[in-house]
């Protein structure tokens, strides 16, 4: 049962499969949702979700799900729901499936997510977020989303993509620089349809905790107004994961580049925010912000004694109206150390609590599954 963990937390809260980009910056949680489930059974499982993160504080919550097989050859299906509330007064509750069948050759998934938001805005671009001046907002909304996968050839799958989403956001304080608090109240009430397609590619020799191989998605979606989208923009995202395994003492070097570009009448709020899924740690997701953004980061990982293992961790990325844009002054790099307890052996599943400092200082991170 707890081999599912990582899985079913990604999947039916829904964040990186219902939004084009994670809407719950803080809550970013530790798996994709497309990892293949494997298991002997299938049955009812209930997981409590806990996490910490610069954004949105302290949060606790819990999932539940049905795992079910549609042919003996394909990886476990589920459908579940699940729900988490922070200290800062935010939340989210989402129902999500994804099913495997044609002896796993083909997947499908659908979602719908439900959340209210508590954090700060810092404005866009780099010397916005560097300024360090917010105002406080709420933002309420939903986000539905449906996609099909089948496999192109050997592991990368491709498919379609549809998703909605609609936010609605309010300033809790109206006494703040008067620059940023108009900015706020930009894109204040607005909703997006987008079609597109999605691709990725995975080789790990282990879902939870690899040691070697690759995993990367890229995706590209087109908002229109005939699908029902207030404004009309594009946006591409993309990311891959390397994992290798070193020689000795059973260390794992962990490797990860992103990039993320959003066309010129992109909302405020759909804009490439540096900080989330760990992209990179020491940030708070979203204080820096624009139509671009890049990120690369390494992570050592190494045993210590029984069941506990360090991490260190560093990295650079930037955020720009392009990638033309991008100024060696205006990189932001982070770097820090964790710990890692192993709380389940036969799944290797861990427990990661981190400490990562930024250009504007520590940030504290706890986490079940590795950061990537």
């Amino acid at each position: 049962m707890t081999r599912y963990y990582n899985l079913l937390i990604a999947l039916v809260s829904v964040s990186r499969v219902a939004m084009a980009q994670d809407p719950t910056p803080g809550i970013e949680l530790p798996t994709d949702a497309r990892s293949p489930m494997i298991a002997q059974h299938g049955g009812f499982i209930g997981i409590p979700v806990v996490r910490s993160s610069p954004q949105l504080g302290f949060g606790v919550g819990a999932v539940g799900a049905y795992l079910f097989s549609i042919d003996s050859a394909s990886p476990k299906s589920a459908v579940g729901a699940g729900g988490v509330y922070s200290d800062t007064r935010s939340w989210l509750f989402a129902v999500g499936s994804r099913v495997y069948w044609n002896a796993g050759t083909r997947d499908g998934a659908a979602g719908a997510a439900f959340f209210g938001l508590r954090y700060d805005f810092f404005g866009i671009g780099f010397d916005a977020g560097n300024a360090g001046e917010s105002v406080p907002i709420s933002q309420n909304g939903d986000a539905q989303m449906i996609e099909l996968l089948g496999r192109l050839i050997g592991r990368f799958y491709v498919g379609p993509r549809y998703l909605h989403r609609g936010v609605t956001t309010s300033l809790r304080e109206t006494n703040g620089p008067p620059a940023l608090t108009q900015l706020a109240q930009t894109n204040n009430d607005y909703n997006i349809s987008a079609l597109g397609v999605e691709g990725n590619y995975d080789t790990r020799d282990e879902q939870n905790s690899p040691t070697r191989g690759t995993l990367s998605e890229v995706a590209a979606m087109f908002a229109r107004g005939w699908l029902g989208t207030d404004p009309q923009f594009n946006w591409y995202r993309g990311w891959i994961n390397q994992y290798i395994a070193l020689s000795s003492h059973d260390a794992v070097l962990a490797l990860r580049l992103t990039g993320c570009s959003v066309g010129a009448s992109a909302p405020v709020w759909e804009l490439c925010m540096y900080g989330l899924q760990s992209d990179l740690r020491g940030y708070p997701g979203g204080r820096y912000r624009d139509k671009t953004m890049f990120s690369t980061q390494a992570e050592f990982r190494i045993p210590i004694v029984d069941r506990f293992g360090a991490v260190a961790f560093g990295g650079v990325g930037a955020v720009a109206s392009s990638f033309s844009a991008v100024a060696m002054d205006q990189l932001l790099p982070a770097g820090g150390v964790g710990l890692r307890y192993l709380v389940f052996e036969s799944y290797r599943v861990r427990i990661g609590a981190d400490v990562a400092w930024g250009r504007n200082g520590a940030e504290f991170y706890l986490r079940l599954g590795e950061a990537y």
